[in-house]
Parts: C-alpha cells; sequence; structure tokens
C-alpha cells in the first residue's frame, strides 16, 4: 500500500514537471511573437514616419547628355519631382518613359548618394523642320517627323527649315544631312530647292549671311565649311559652290547677280580642294 503511493506520487510530481515544461516552452514561444511582433511594429512605425517626412524626397534631379530638350522638358517626360520618394524610384520605368519621346535615343537613370537622381540622354540629331498642313515638323536624322508642341517651339531654332522639296528630295536630302555633324547643321538657317542650277540646286542660307550651292551628295563638305570661308574674302562673294564629285569648293557671283553687279578684280572664281582632316 506504501508503496503504490509513492508511485503515485512521483508520478503526479513527473506529470507536474512535465506540465511545467510545457508551460514554460509555450509562455517563451509567446515571449518570442511578442516581441518579434513589436520589432516589426516599430519598423513599420519608424518607415512610416520617414516616408512621410521630406527626408524621403527626392533631393535634386539632375540632367545630362541633352542638346536640343531643355533639362525641364527631360524631367517632365520622367514624371519625377522632388516630391517623389526617392527609395521607391524604379530607374528602368523612369527610363521607360523618358525613351518613349521620339527624340530620345537613349536614357539611364541612376539613384546617387544624397538623394540624387541623374538622368542622362541621348538625343537623335535633328536635320531640320519643315511646314506640314499648316503645321511646323521636326525632321530627325532617321527621317521620322514630329509635330513641335507650342511648348517646344524652341526648337526650330537648332536646324534649318527645308522647304521646296518632294518626298524623293527630301529623303534623299535627309539622309545626306546625317553626314553632317551638329555645330554644322546649326549654322545652317534655311534650306531650298533651287532648280536653277542642275547640278548644285540645294541651296543653303547659312547663319553668318553667305550662300552655298550644291548637290545632296556634296553636303558633307560642309564639314569643312568653316576652313573653306576662311579661306576667302567674304566681302568679295556670299555665294560659295561645292561641287560632290571632286570635292571642290569655290566661291563666284550668286546665281542672281547680273554680269554688271560682279566685282571687276580679276581672278574672281577660285577653286580649292577640300583640306582632309
Amino acid at each position: 500500500m506504501l508503496e503504490e503511493k509513492e508511485s503515485l506520487l512521483k508520478k503526479n510530481r513527473l506529470f507536474d514537471i512535465r506540465r511545467y515544461k510545457k508551460d514554460s516552452t509555450a509562455y517563451e514561444k509567446a515571449k518570442d511573437l511578442y516581441f518579434a511582433i513589436t520589432i516589426v511594429v516599430c519598423f513599420l512605425l519608424v518607415v512610416w514616419t520617414y516616408l512621410l517626412s521630406d527626408a524621403s524626397h527626392i533631393y535634386r534631379i539632375t540632367v545630362e547628355g541633352n542638346t536640343y530638350l531643355k533639362d525641364e522638358d527631360v524631367i517632365a517626360l520622367s514624371s519625377l519631382s522632388e516630391k517623389e520618394r526617392f527609395y521607391l524610384t524604379i530607374p528602368s520605368l523612369v527610363e521607360k518613359r523618358i525613351k518613349k519621346d521620339p527624340l530620345i535615343a537613349s536614357a539611364d537613370v541612376k539613384l546617387l548618394p544624397g538623394r540624387l537622381v541623374r538622368i542622362s540622354v541621348e538625343e537623335k540629331k535633328i536635320v531640320g523642320y519643315a511646314p506640314e498642313n499648316g503645321l511646323n515638323v521636326l525632321i530627325l536624322e532617321d527621317g521620322e517627323r514630329v509635330g513641335i508642341s507650342k511648348e517646344r517651339m524652341y526648337l526650330i531654332a537648332c536646324a534649318p527649315i527645308i522647304e521646296g522639296f518632294d518626298e524623293k528630295g527630301m529623303e534623299l536630302l535627309v539622309k545626306q544631312l546625317n553626314s553632317c555633324e551638329k555645330k554644322i547643321i546649326e549654322q545652317i538657317s534655311e534650306i531650298h530647292y533651287f532648280p536653277q542650277l542642275k547640278y548644285q540646286n540645294v541651296e543653303l542660307v547659312m547663319a553668318d549671311g553667305n550662300y552655298v550651292f550644291t548637290s545632296p551628295y556634296g553636303l558633307e563638305i560642309l564639314n569643312h565649311y568653316f576652313d573653306i570661308e576662311s579661306s576667302y574674302n567674304s566681302e568679295k562673294y556670299q555665294c560659295y559652290y561645292f561641287e560632290d564629285i571632286s570635292g571642290n569648293a569655290y566661291t563666284s557671283a550668286c546665281p542672281w547677280q547680273s554680269v554688271e553687279e560682279e566685282p571687276s578684280e580679276e581672278n574672281t572664281e577660285e577653286d580649292i580642294e577640300e583640306e582632309d582632316e
């Protein structure tokens, strides 16, 4: 009888110990869970407070690589502003928005220390603009034509107006203008078809007041325009003629000048051979 009581007491002790251990384990688990929840809630509160503060905003947006579009136009394409959250900015999505514009060839967006966003773009070359259906359209290097909004009317100052060419002539002209450097295209005010001259039927009015007559295939010689222009006395003649086959350039009386208007000096026409750069 005594042995049975001792056995029963041992069993009760073991049961109490097991129950204590089980309660202790459950308490420890609950304690760890509450602690983890507290940490997460505190973290979320810190993040939420940060996102609501100005310290989470983009500090500055910089633009580089653009020569035609204004910085603010590129930033407008990105849909970014200094009110946007810096760490919520996804560069790849911003790049896609910018590249939707027909003037943009490529875009690269970087998030830099100090909450800075740098946008680097490469623009397509503008070779001119032309009136179409009462509106002006930009003509790009790939032949694409882009309408000009009122906000972007300043772009027509970057390239010459092109007039008088049919569709086939325009296609050839644009293709050959691509061989001209951007800085040279910016020095051309107007490009006209000039049928009075059979082999030099492209008339270019330069920003310095001179005229250049050549064929579409002679437009590449324009890359040497400043060297050619400095070789002549601009007060003597204002018209330059480029030969596409020989690569020669010379000055002479303009097509609309009469014989009487030509200077009486000898050697009124000089030929120079295009210098290799």
